[in-house]
């Protein structure tokens, strides 16, 4: 064989035809190709993942706001003769776009954070929460607080554009409420001033939003939208401020001592039961008092003799504890008593 031929058969030996060549480049475009994709789902799922953890920290954010201010909700329960549309304490809730609850609400509450300072400053303040509508279809969360203020008794909403509002939060698909009543069902609302509401507070609230998306889904999804979901339930009961005077009176009239303030001479309403002797003024009586002498000038003295009047200005219970301060001067008791002049 000669040298030529020789070198001829070694170029074909060492090269590559057309057909191997193509298949090594389909076979470098198929690897690329699913490496490109695992790429790009890597990093879109990044993105879901990114935009999700977002999302559960501004629906964190909410709820931990709005609970707060709920935890602390205030109330004293009405007297029979105030008028419950007047009345300064007050929780109302109702619907302006929520279909089964309520997406506005307005109470008061003692969430608010006194600043540092030599003056006495409230943590009572009356708070209001209600959503508005954006042109692109989500809500915008809004609060609005009136702190440091004596309560008034406007059972209005206050208007979005009001200078108290600001903005909680922004993109919201939706935001409801509702309220656990004493027989454990949820209502949709709740308005304290109606004669029915005798409970004036509910005993749970129940707190639901969801995130607003501007990507076209279908029904199906936006049925299954994730919503957060907080209970918070109302620990602080109304308080009924003329049955604890009551119960004071009582205890301080049972503490006092002696025969005539005694447990037995005040009935289950705190009002002193009739002397036996039926008499009228309890110093017509040696032993209502339990017989003590009372110093001339006392505040004891002073009580004895003006009982009637004493009851009248400051309660049966407080004058029955002072009927029996015998050792100190009126002048020096500290409590204005204007009929002793001694």
């Amino acid at each position: 064989m000669s040298g030529e031929t020789i070198r001829t058969h070694q170029r074909h030996v060492l090269g590559f035809t057309l057909m191997e060549v193509m298949a090594a480049i389909f076979l470098t475009s198929i690897v690329i190709t699913f490496a490109v994709s695992f790429y790009i789902d890597i990093a879109n799922s990044s993105q879901r993942a990114i935009v999700e953890t977002r999302k559960n920290l501004r629906a964190t954010g909410v709820l931990a706001r709005v609970s707060r201010d709920l935890s602390n909700v205030a109330f004293v329960v009405k007297k029979e003769e105030d008028d419950p549309l007047t009345y300064p304490w007050f929780f109302m809730a109702d619907s302006r776009l929520a279909f089964d609850g309520s997406d506005m609400i307005k109470f008061n509450t003692r969430s608010s954070m006194p600043g540092e300072g030599t003056y006495h400053d409230s943590d009572l303040e009356q708070v209001s929460y209600q959503v508005l509508a954006e042109e692109d279809g989500s809500l915008t969360l809004f609060r609005w607080s009136s702190p440091g203020q004596e309560l008034g008794s406007d059972m209005t909403f206050p208007l979005i554009d009001d200078d108290r509002n600001y903005i909680v939060a922004e993109g919201l698909g939706s935001f409801t409420l509702r309220f656990l009543d004493s027989q454990g069902q949820w209502l949709p609302g709740w308005d304290s001033t109606q004669i029915e509401e005798s409970e004036e507070l509910p005993h749970a609230i129940e707190i639901d939003i969801s995130m607003w998306t501007d990507e076209d889904l279908d029904e199906w999804e936006s049925e299954n939208e994730r919503h957060y979901v907080k209970q918070v339930v109302l620990h602080q009961r109304p308080l009924d401020i003329s049955k604890m005077i009551e119960a004071r009176d009582l205890a301080l009239a049972e503490q006092a001592g002696g025969p005539g303030l005694a447990q037995g001479q005040f009935n289950e309403d705190g009002q002193r039961n009739p002397s036996a002797d039926g008499s009228a003024n309890p110093s017509a009586n040696d032993d209502f008092f339990g017989g003590d002498a009372a110093t001339p000038g006392s505040v004891a003295e002073c009580t004895r003799q003006n009982w009637g009047t004493c009851v009248d200005r400051y309660g049966e219970g407080n004058c029955g504890v002072w009927a029996n301060v015998t050792q100190v001067p009126v002048q020096a008791f500290g409590i204005d008593l204007p009929w002793c002049n001694y």
